[in-house]
């Protein structure tokens, strides 16, 4: 029996010490955190998670009518909007992959290019829509119907139109995978027996989605427990408070002393409510299975509807307007107003206000260090995690699974109040609290599960053997890992990267809390500003973050281009070297 060798003993220990390392930050960033905030429920004290133990916090905020009336709230909210979105998600998805409309190639795009427009921007954009004497729906209410104020600007109608459009990408985006890998030969096979095209959509496509649909909706309305900026834009003003936005009152009101016990337990019943939805999902579906892929048959051919396509082209032209251009174009109009919702007419003296501002330079300079550093960490934690998923054991793959998706339905807020919670009784790392590591960390675990779904699907497209032709040829794990899964993972690790990159810039709902007035990002003070009654400089300021972002993704776009061509030539002229060498010796 041969010996192993000093050399791949080493290895192997320090395979296992960098996995114990990384377990530890997965279990301080995304496990600890949400248990002492849970903990947090069952003590009494001014401090969270501080004080004696008693359940009396816990029985009196769940004897609260608010406390149920809020989670009714968050419930219907989730759930419609869920339902909603998915209905509309999946119908351009269908348009898009088995039809002939024009423009369905265009539609994946600009359904992608949407989602990374941030929920503030986005809800500022329709705030301005909605709100004022001078903005539009509010000028035609008052021409054609004589109906004066904003009877639209907040309410259960426009939150739910709003967080419905804000949503319908996801959807889309979701569906249009499983869409296309549906054979149309079973399409066919209704229209042979008889069945109208209406009849087979709903007879055969839409049972064989099942599956699918309802694994999207569960996702979808756990995202949708998470939601804050819009709940905050468009529900606070009618008393209509979801879970985030019920946290955050808690946590800031300013008559009395934060309530850390009674924000807990609403936590609790969020992630109650979560582990729920994904155990129903589990019941529904575990064990069954939906064949839609055949063998050498399988054919995704698009079908020609006849002129209702025209009718299918308008309605994706409607949704793009409604989920990105039309709060754009607003954001961009109410950013030249000389008083928002007062006046009309058109200045750049918002825009004049906010460069003036010695503030703004360092606002957006720190907003797009964090955006930077902490989208880079984000995408690379979730490159980890789904690297280990892919090579791991079965506990493993359970425990990167759960970090990467419980985050997903945790709203930012909760998510400070969790880092408060754990950081706070230990001495060295409550120092942390109100710095700019601290909001890092944050930003970290908020955005973590978005730049997964950005990675893994670039990790598991990587065949096992090329791995393993690499170790064969003497490469360790760790070369292996950056020689061969990183060139390969890079365009989905960069996409990952910006993605989570987007959602740390506009992001509201854990700033809002781990901030503090000398530390603040670009949405928080966008948020100060519009609630001092100064939306069109909030407006420009936005404006002016995201034409930032824009610059520095162009400049980081073309240097990877760059970059990309130098190696490639580098590579060429290693090769034809490579080659001139070995003819020269055989000449010899």
């Amino acid at each position: 029996m041969s010996a192993i060798s000093p050399e791949w003993r080493g290895e192997r220990l320090f395979g296992k010490i960098l996995l114990a390392l990384a377990l530890v930050v997965l279990f301080v960033l995304f496990i600890w955190p949400p248990v002492m905030m849970a903990t947090a429920a069952f003590r009494v004290g001014n401090l969270a998670g501080q004080g004696e133990w008693s359940i009396g916090p816990f029985l009196d905020t769940l004897a609260r009518e608010s406390t149920w009336r809020v989670s009714l709230n968050s419930i219907i909210l989730s759930a419609a909007s869920s339902l909603g979105a998915l209905a509309i998600g999946t119908f351009l998805a269908w348009v898009a992959v088995r039809t002939t409309t024009p423009l369905r190639r265009w539609m994946t795009p600009a359904m992608a290019v949407i989602l990374v427009i941030p929920s503030l921007f986005y809800g500022l954009g329709w705030y301005l829509v909605v709100n004022g004497n001078a903005a539009p729906v509010n000028i035609l209410l008052r021409e054609w119907f004589g109906i004066t104020g904003s009877p639209l600007g907040s309410g259960w109608p426009i939150m739910l139109f709003v967080v419905i459009g804000f949503v319908v990408p996801v959807g889309y985006l979701f569906m249009v995978g499983p869409m296309a890998r549906m054979d149309a030969a079973l399409d066919d096979a209704a229209r042979m027996s008889g069945a109208s095209r209406g009849n087979a959509f709903f007879t055969v496509t839409l049972p064989l989605l099942r599956p699918t649909m309802f694994g999207v909706f569960v996702l979808m309305t756990s995202y949708g427990f998470s939601a804050f900026e819009l709940p905050l834009l468009f529900g606070i003003q009618a008393d209509i408070n979801v879970f985030s936005t019920a946290v955050y009152t808690t946590l800031t009101a300013q008559e009395a002393v934060p309530n850390y016990a009674g924000a807990s337990t609403l936590s609790l019943i969020l992630m109650a409510l979560v582990i729920a939805l994904v155990l129903v999902r589990s019941r529904i579906l575990g064990g069954r299975r939906f064949s839609t892929i055949t063998g050498k048959g399988f054919r995704p051919d698009p079908k020609n509807y006849g002129r209702i396509q025209w009718l299918f082209l308008a309605t994706f032209i409607a949704v793009v307007c409604w989920a990105g251009v039309i709060p754009l174009l607003q954001m961009i109009l109410g950013s030249f107003q000389p008083m928002f919702g007062v006046s009309l007419g058109f200045t750049t003296a918002n825009y004049e206000n906010v460069l003036r501002n010695p503030r703004t330079g360092s606002l957006i300079g720190f907003t797009l260090v964090l955006a930077a550093v902490g989208g880079f960490i984000a995408a690379s934690v979730a490159l980890v995690m789904s690297h280990l998923a892919t090579h791991g054991g079965g506990l493993l793959r359970a425990v990167t699974g759960t970090v990467s998706w419980a985050p997903v339905a945790i709203p930012g807020v909760l998510v400070g109040l969790a880092l408060i919670t754990a950081y706070l009784p230990i001495p060295g790392l409550r120092n942390l609290i109100g710095t700019p590591l601290m909001l890092l960390l944050g930003f970290i675990v908020v955005v973590t599960p978005i730049a997964t779904r950005a990675v893994e699907g670039g990790v598991l497209q990587i065949s096992s053997e090329l791995e393993e032709s690499a170790r064969i040829s003497g490469a360790s794990r760790y070369v292996t890992f950056f020689t061969v899964v990183v060139p390969l993972v890079l365009p989905s690790f960069l996409a990952g990267w910006f993605i989570a990159g987007i959602g740390i810039a506009g992001n509201l709902s854990l700033p809002v809390l781990l901030s503090s007035p000398t530390m603040q990002t670009v949405a928080v003070q966008a948020y100060d500003s519009y609630r001092q009654g100064y939306a069109s400089e909030a407006a420009a300021l936005f404006l002016l973050l995201m034409l930032a972002v824009a610059v520095v993704g162009a400049v980081a776009s073309a240097a990877v281009w760059g970059g990309a061509r130098l190696l490639k030539r580098i590579r060429i002229s290693r090769i034809e070297r490579a080659i001139t060498m070995k003819g020269s010796a055989a000449y010899v």
